[in-house]
C-alpha cells in the first residue's frame, strides 16, 4: 500500500486482514485483526489422494504478469519438464498483450511439454490440481494469502513457491510445500517434490485451512467489535 495510505482513516473504522505480511504492510494504524483464510475443504478431500506417477507441473491462476506464468514456463522448459499452464487471460489489452508477448511463444517454445487449458471449470482445476506432480506459485509481487496453495495441499499435492509475502505462512515447508529466493532455486528444488508426503500434505490443509475456522475467526472480530 502507498506509504501513509491509512494515516486519515476513521476511528470507527477497522480492518481484517488474512497474513500477518498483510498486516505488517498496514503499519501502526488501530483496529487490525487477524483472520486468515481458508477453504470448503469438503470439495477437495472427498476422494482419496492419488498415489500413481504424476506427469506434469502444474500452474494455476490469473494470467497476468505480475502472477509469472512465463517464468513457470521458464522453470519447467529448463528442467525438461512437462507442464500445464491453466487460467484466464482477462479482456484488459495489457494482460492480452502480456500473454501474447511472453506467454504465447514459450508455450510455443516448448511444443508438446507445455500445454493451456484456458478457463478450466471446477472440475477440470479439481482433476488438475490432484493429479500433478506439484503447483508451482511464481508471483512477483507480496501475495496477501494464496487460496490456489492451500487447495493444492488439500488435494495432496505440494507447492514450489517463491518466498514472496505470506507465502510462507500458507506453505508449510517440507509438509505442504519447499520454497525458493529466486527462480533458479525453484528450478533445483522441482526434483525434490517427492520429498513431501502427499497423505501428510493433505492432514496438514485439514488442520490449518478450514472455512469454517475462519469463519469463526471472523465471528469472533465481529463479537469483540
Amino acid at each position: 500500500y502507498p506509504e501513509n495510505a491509512w494515516k486519515k482513516t476513521a476511528k470507527n473504522v477497522s480492518f481484517s486482514c488474512v497474513s500477518a505480511s498483510q498486516m505488517h504492510d498496514f503499519g501502526e494504524i488501530p483496529n487490525l485483526f487477524l483472520t486468515p483464510n481458508g477453504i470448503a475443504l469438503s470439495k477437495f478431500v472427498s476422494e482419496p489422494v492419488v498415489s500413481e506417477e504424476r506427469e506434469y507441473f502444474l500452474w494455476l491462476g490469473r494470467i497476468c504478469e505480475e502472477k509469472g506464468p512465463h517464468h513457470a514456463l521458464d522453470v519447467a522448459y529448463a528442467s525438461g519438464e512437462r507442464i500445464i499452464l491453466a487460467g484466464a487471460v482477462y479482456p484488459f489489452l495489457y494482460h492480452q498483450k502480456f500473454y501474447a508477448r511472453e506467454v504465447l511463444p514459450r508455450l510455443r517454445r516448448a511444443k508438446q511439454r507445455a500445454r493451456f487449458i484456458d478457463s478450466p471449470s471446477f472440475a477440470e482445476k479439481l482433476g488438475l490440481l490432484r493429479n500433478a506432480k506439484a503447483l508451482l506459485l511464481t508471483s512477483t509481487v507480496a501475495e496477501t494469502s494464496s487460496l490456489v496453495a492451500m487447495e493444492a495441499a488439500a488435494c495432496g499435492t505440494p507447492v514450489i513457491g517463491l518466498r514472496r509475502g505470506a507465502i510462507a505462512e500458507v506453505v508449510r515447508e517440507n509438509v505442504t510445500g519447499l520454497l525458493a529466493e529466486s527462480f533458479e532455486e525453484m528450478r533445483k528444488l522441482l526434483a525434490r517434490v517427492k520429498e513431501i508426503d502427499p497423505e501428510a500434505c493433505r492432514r496438514y490443509a485439514v488442520e490449518h485451512y478450514s472455512a469454517a475456522a475462519m469463519a469463526d475467526g471472523y465471528e469472533r472480530v465481529y463479537g469483540d467489535l
